[in-house]
């Protein structure tokens, strides 16, 4: 019960500020409930709460801003609000007033005057707070010219509407679309069974030429077919650099909550990718505006609105990418008929500018370019090879190639129909052009796992760097890497781990004479460090180009000597892998034409020449 009437014995020292701060701490809680009103408090927290509930998310900071001497039995708090709109400076402050009148209870001495106007000053009996919001438009996603790659497309949005459909009809009909547009039948029957009476009930949406292939006699013949015409942002095909680029979807309950306000329902987010990396600028600001709104005169009729705040909507900004769309779909057309995971990745080694990052189909969206973890089989011989010439061999320098090694009791031989003509005494350049294994394992106890390493890492296996998206940069285990470990670590087996990207870094930087650092993002501006070990030098990689020279001219990689333009360079790489017998082999090339580096990776492949070096001189030869 609400306590009533006066006291006109109450202390005078006491001026109402405790009743004050603790009105002001009720209203940001939103719970006033606690507080003692002249009116039923039950009554007063329903209509608070009642009115507060359309501008949810958003609540208001309340602090005291003065209270008046008391005059007689009453007196005037002045309150201070504050709402924090959210990536926003436009936030919404006001000055309300409360009146307080003295209780005759020593207990509670002050009682609270409750009226709308003491949540917004000009609210009236009846009005309650409505949030509104207008979403900005979506920044697109360009090329390295400066093209849209990702902008908003049109689509159609395919369903059924229950409106005139009993409830056996509406499940008919769900499942007959549900067969015309291939998704699981039973799962969308419920959810039409699921909506109201008279809802559009989505079930998948389409780009128009997906939609115009559909059968489209089938979907007229359906009682309730809907196919709503929309805009998504969207790349000019479903695969194109679709793992790196992303796609978007409607917020969720669960993203909204998590955002503090930051997201609203009905916004368009980054689900994955740049899209999500890079949501924040790509989404620009939601226009937000609270409105007082009041009781309609009659049913039917719209209710009186007054606009009390609004911010304006800020559009989203464009994001540019170094990607390009001739190197980008070549490189996909390269890998679309690859059925285990795939990727190509194609580097401008004077920049460090990715031009390509492609995924095959049977990566399955994953973004097996940048995220990868596999062994990098012989391509790796090319840190070996800088990590011996450190040791002060040089290319023309004579090694080992046997027909078989054994380290530390592991007995390493050559790939099956290996040119004996290039075992016994053979030059390292030979080594690497021939991928003589055991030339390079037999040399494991004058090379130290760190001395790898660090070779590795000025070649930029190892390093960190943060081009927008979460990327691999390889790994070469330093502890627990002796004997056959380390004996296989030379060969890019054991525990060495690289990524395509990684290959492609490992690539640009022999081409470029130095450590890469690539870049996905125009302007990002993401921290970059170097591996352990000491930098590479210019006339180390002028060596190491040497070497790989003859890898094309007189090794495994000849079908790209006769490529028109600057020579090519590579080396390929074979790792085995698993537990079958024989065992599964991850394929590997890594290739330099002019400023162009490419590493090419298929997870389940044959030998390096075999599968990769025909993919390299494909994927070169298309963006002529």
């Amino acid at each position: 019960m609400a306590l009533m009437g006066t006291a006109t014995a109450c202390a005078p020292q006491d001026d109402g500020r405790g009743t004050a701060d603790a009105l002001a701490a009720a209203l940001t809680k939103g719970d006033v409930s606690g507080l003692a009103f002249t009116s039923e408090p039950a009554q007063v927290q329903e209509e608070f709460a009642g009115i507060l509930a359309g501008a949810d998310p958003l609540k208001p900071a309340v602090s005291v801003s003065s209270i008046s001497e008391p005059e007689g039995d009453q007196a005037t708090v002045t309150l201070n609000y504050l709402w924090d709109v959210p990536d926003s400076d436009q936030d919404w402050t006001y000055t309300s007033t409360a009146g307080l009148v003295r209780s005759d209870n020593s207990e509670v001495p002050w009682q609270i005057q409750w009226k709308p106007s003491v949540l917004e000053p000009s609210l009236q009996a009846g009005e309650k707070l409505s949030l509104d919001t207008a979403e900005p438009e979506r920044g697109d996603i360009l090329d390295a010219a400066g093209k849209p790659i990702v902008t908003e497309r049109p689509v159609r949005v395919v369903g059924i509407s229950k409106k005139g459909l009993t409830k056996a009809q509406a499940a008919d009909s769900a499942k007959a679309l549900a067969a015309v547009v291939d998704i699981d039948a039973a799962d969308y029957a419920a959810k039409v069974e699921g909506y109201g009476e008279e809802a559009f009930v989505d079930a998948i949406t389409l780009r128009e030429a997906a939609f115009e292939d559909l059968d489209q006699k089938k979907l007229d013949a359906i009682d309730g077919f809907l196919a709503v015409e929309d805009k998504l942002p969207l790349a000019p095909t479903r695969e194109f650099a679709s793992a790196v680029l992303g796609s978007v979807r409607e917020a969720t309950a669960e993203d909204i909550e998590k955002s503090d306000g930051a997201v609203v329902a009905g916004e368009t987010i980054g689900a994955s990718g740049i899209q999500a990396a890079f949501n924040k600028d790509l989404a620009g600001t939601p226009g937000l505006s609270l409105s007082a709104v009041g009781e309609a005169e009659a049913e039917g009729a719209e209710a009186p609105r007054r606009e009390l705040f609004s911010t304006d909507v800020e559009a989203g900004k464009d994001v540019q990418l170094t990607l390009e769309p001739k190197l980008q779909s070549a490189a996909e057309k390269v890998l679309q008929d690859t059925e285990s995971p795939s990727s190509i990745v194609a580097l401008r080694p004077s920049t460090g500018e990715i031009l390509a990052a492609a995924n095959g189909p049977g990566s399955e969206g994953y973004n097996t370019a940048f995220l990868g973890q596999y062994a990098p089989g012989s391509t790796f011989k090319i840190a070996t090879a800088l990590g011996l010439m450190r040791q002060g061999l040089t290319p023309d320098s004579t090694v080992d190639c046997e027909a078989k090694f054994t380290a530390d009791g592991r007995t390493f031989e050559n790939v099956d129909g290996y040119d004996p003509a290039f075992q016994g005494q053979i030059t390292l350049t030979e080594a690497i052009a021939h991928s003589c294994n055991t030339a390079f394992v037999s040399e494991y106890e004058k090379l130290s796992q760190d001395q790898l390493a660090d070779a590795a890492g000025a070649l930029g296996v190892g390093m960190t760097a943060d081009i927008g998206l979460e990327a691999f940069w390889g790994a070469i285990p330093r502890e627990d890497s002796e004997g056959t470990a380390h004996a296989a670590s030379l060969i890019g087996q054991s525990r060495v781990q690289t990524s395509p990207l990684a290959l492609a870094v490992m690539m640009a930087s022999v081409e470029n004479g130095g450590l890469v650092v690539p870049r996905l993002v125009d302007g990002y501006d993401g921290e970059a460090k170097p591996a352990e070990g000491a930098e590479l030098t210019e006339e180390e990689a002028r060596q190491l180009r040497t070497m790989m020279r003859a890898a094309v001219t007189d090794g495994y990689l000849s079908n790209l000597a006769a490529l028109p333009g600057d020579p090519v360079i590579g080396k390929t790489g074979t790792a085995e892998y698993g537990n079958k017998d024989p065992l599964q082999t991850h394929s590997w090339v890594i290739a330099a034409q002019g400023d162009l580096a490419v590493a090419v990776f298929v997870e389940d492949g044959d030998l390096g020449a075999v599968t990769g070096a025909p993919m390299v001189e494909a994927f070169l030869e298309a963006i002529r």
